[in-house]
C-alpha cells in the first residue's frame, strides 16, 4: 500500500512538472523582420508601399499587440547574449537610403515609438532628389534611428556574378565593397556599424565568410521566414513587404491564423450610420479554444487605442467611440488571440463603410439683405438672378445645385 502510494506521488509529481516545459508559452516563436524599400514613390512601382497602406500596417502593429523591438536585440537573442523576446516580437528595416525614409517612414515611427534599422549604401546618398542626404541620416542616426550597411553601391556581391574578375581582382573589389561603406557609414554617423543586407538578397557560403572577416557580425537576407534562437547571424530572415502585399497578407506573413466570429455589428460591407456613439461588437463562437487574457480588439480607423469589454462566458467582444473618433469612410474591426493548444495568434477583421460626408448647403445670396443691394438699374436682373440662385439638396443625397449667374441682355 505505501508502495503504491509513493508511486502516485511520484507520477503526479511528473505530470505537473512536465507541462510546464511544454507549455506553448515557452515555444520559441522568435521573430519577423519585416523589410521595406520605399514609400509613396512611383518612381520605384514594384517595390514601392503607399503612404496609407504603411502607415495602416504600423497602425495594426502598434494596437494589436505586436512589440517592436530592435534589430539588436534579435541578434542578441539569436546569439544566446538575451534569454527572452516580447510576445509577438517585430523588427522594421528598411533598405537602400531613399528619401521617403526620412520624410514618410521617420515620422510615423517617432509617431509611433517604434526603432528601426535602415541599409543604406552611401553611393546613392545625395546623389538624386530621391536619394537621402548625409544631414538627413545624421539627424535620423542621432535620434536613435539604427544605420547599418547595404555595401558601397548596392551589386551583387557573390563570386557567380563577377566571372570577368579573377579571383585576386574579385577579393579586392568585394572588400572595397565591404569595408568602405562600414567605414563611410560609422563616420557620418559616429557609430559602429556591425550588420549588413546582402544586395538583392543574394548570397552564398563564400560570401558569408567573407562578411563576417570584413567585421560584420550579422547580415540579413530576403529569404522569408521567422528568426529563432540558434538562427545563422548571417543569415538571418526576412520577409519583404512590397506594392503587391495587401492588408489580409501582411497579416498572414507575421503569423497570425485565421479565427471565426459569429453576429458581428455592423455587418461586413454595409453602411453604417451610427449615433454619435459607435458600438463595434462580435461574438467569438470557439472562445473555449483561446487563452481569455490574451484577447483584444481595435478600431484601426480610430484615433488611438480604444478601451475595450470582452466576456470569457459567452466571447462576446466589443469596443464604443465618438463617432468623430473615426477617420475615413471605410472602417476595419479586427479581433485577435492566442489560441490556447497551438500558442499561435488568431485574428478575425471585417470591414464596414460609414456614410459619405454631405456637402454643406449653400446659403440663398438673397437671404441676407446686407449681401445684395442692388441699384435701380440693376434690380431687375438681381432679382432675376436671385430666382435662379436656387440651392436644393436631394434627401441624403447630398447633391447640390449651385448658384448661377443671371443672363445677360
Amino acid at each position: 500500500m505505501a508502495a503504491r502510494a509513493l508511486t502516485a506521488v511520484v507520477a503526479f509529481a511528473l505530470f505537473t512538472a512536465l507541462p510546464a516545459a511544454a507549455t506553448p508559452a515557452n515555444i520559441d516563436a522568435g521573430a519577423t523582420i519585416l523589410c521595406y524599400h520605399i514609400v509613396e514613390s512611383p518612381q520605384d512601382p514594384r517595390m514601392e508601399v503607399s503612404r496609407e497602406a504603411f502607415r495602416q500596417q504600423m497602425r495594426y502593429l502598434a494596437m494589436t499587440g505586436y512589440n517592436v523591438i530592435p534589430l539588436r536585440e534579435l541578434y542578441d537573442y539569436v546569439t544566446g547574449k538575451r534569454a527572452s523576446l516580447p510576445k509577438n516580437a517585430i523588427v522594421i528595416t528598411f533598405d537602400d537610403g531613399w528619401r521617403s525614409t526620412y520624410t514618410e517612414v521617420f515620422p510615423e515611427m517617432k509617431r509611433y515609438g517604434f526603432p528601426f534599422t535602415i541599409f543604406i549604401y552611401p553611393a546613392i546618398v545625395g546623389q538624386t532628389s530621391h536619394a537621402i542626404n548625409w544631414k538627413q541620416l545624421k539627424e535620423m542616426s542621432d535620434a536613435g534611428v539604427d544605420i547599418e550597411s547595404h555595401s558601397l553601391s548596392h551589386p551583387f556581391l557573390t563570386r557567380r556574378r563577377h566571372a570577368d574578375l579573377d579571383q585576386k581582382a574579385y577579393n579586392a573589389w568585394l572588400e572595397k565593397e565591404l569595408s568602405d561603406s562600414k567605414r563611410l557609414l560609422e563616420r557620418a554617423t559616429s557609430k559602429p556599424v556591425q550588420f549588413l543586407a546582402y544586395p538583392f538578397g543574394d548570397f552564398d557560403h563564400f560570401l558569408v565568410d567573407s562578411v563576417s572577416k570584413a567585421g560584420y557580425e550579422a547580415a540579413l537576407t530576403c529569404e522569408s521566414g521567422r528568426v529563432r534562437r540558434g538562427s545563422n547571424p548571417l543569415r538571418m530572415r526576412r520577409v519583404v513587404v512590397e506594392k503587391k502585399v495587401d492588408f489580409v497578407s501582411f497579416r498572414h506573413y507575421l503569423g497570425a491564423g485565421s479565427m471565426r466570429v459569429d453576429d458581428m455589428t455592423p455587418l461586413p460591407g454595409v453602411i453604417y450610420d451610427p449615433a454619435p456613439m459607435v458600438t463595434i461588437s462580435a461574438k467569438i463562437p470557439h472562445h473555449e479554444s483561446i487563452d481569455p487574457k490574451s484577447v483584444g480588439m481595435a478600431l484601426l480607423s480610430a484615433a488611438g487605442s480604444l478601451p475595450f469589454s470582452y466576456d470569457p462566458e459567452t466571447g462576446a467582444i466589443s469596443v464604443a467611440a465618438v463617432k468623430e473618433a473615426l477617420q475615413g469612410t471605410y472602417q476595419r474591426a479586427l479581433v485577435w488571440a492566442n489560441d490556447i493548444k497551438s500558442g499561435k495568434r488568431v485574428e478575425a477583421s471585417w470591414v464596414f463603410k460609414l456614410p459619405e460626408p454631405r456637402l454643406p448647403v449653400l446659403p440663398s445670396l438673397v437671404s441676407d439683405p446686407q449681401r445684395v443691394t442692388p441699384g435701380p438699374e440693376t434690380a431687375p436682373q438681381a432679382q432675376s438672378g436671385a430666382a435662379q440662385a436656387v440651392v436644393s439638396s436631394g434627401a441624403g443625397s447630398g447633391s447640390v445645385t449651385r448658384p448661377q449667374r443671371a443672363p445677360k441682355g
